[in-house]
């Protein structure tokens, strides 16, 4: 394959996955030098429960119970166990359900700007999110990886690239094992 067509796939790649880096790395910065995740969280609705329920009781008393509570309220799926269970996707309102001591409590939870791009960065969204920001993330590692060798393959920026590639490697070891 000739050089400038490595060249042109891998500034498609890294155009195209741009996007998703800036918001993951933003969206993670932010969450470790901020910490501004909020959340609005309600109590809509306690339940007594006569007996323990399986995770399966559980998910069709809250399936039951989120049509109760806000008929119009849409969801994907439900995650968790047989103590605790939340509606995705989380990159909007949602709803959790607990078990504590015979008590199921239902709440409902209004995140912020922040969380939501959390939840989305976690992939916490919809289904179909995690697809594409999939695709995303093997169009960015398509992209390093091809910008890695069109350094390394460049006589001029070969020293420079394996310095780069060498101090990443180092300060991530370090960060790993502190």
């Amino acid at each position: 394959m000739k050089r400038l067509t490595i060249i042109k796939i891998h500034l498609c790649m890294a155009g195209i996955s741009i996007v998703f880096l800036f918001f993951t790395a933003f969206s993670g910065s932010l969450h470790l030098l901020a910490e501004s995740e909020s959340e609005l969280v309600t109590t809509t609705k306690s339940i007594i429960l006569d007996r323990s329920l399986s995770k399966k009781e559980l998910m069709d008393l809250f399936s039951t119970e989120l049509k109760r509570i806000d008929p119009n309220y849409n969801y994907e799926y439900i995650k968790g166990s047989k103590h605790s269970q939340v509606s995705r996707p989380m990159v909007r309102d949602y709803y959790t359900i607990s078990v504590n001591e015979g008590v199921a409590v239902i709440k409902k939870h209004e995140p912020s700007f922040m969380k939501k791009l959390m939840e989305l960065h976690k992939g916490h969204g919809a289904k179909v999110s995690k697809i594409i920001l999939g695709l995303f993330g093997f169009m960015a590692l398509g992209a390093v990886l091809s910008g890695l060798w069109l350094g390394l393959t460049s006589p001029p920026l070969k020293k420079i690239t394996i310095g780069a590639v060498l101090s990443g490697g180092v300060i991530y070891t370090v960060l790993f094992i502190i």
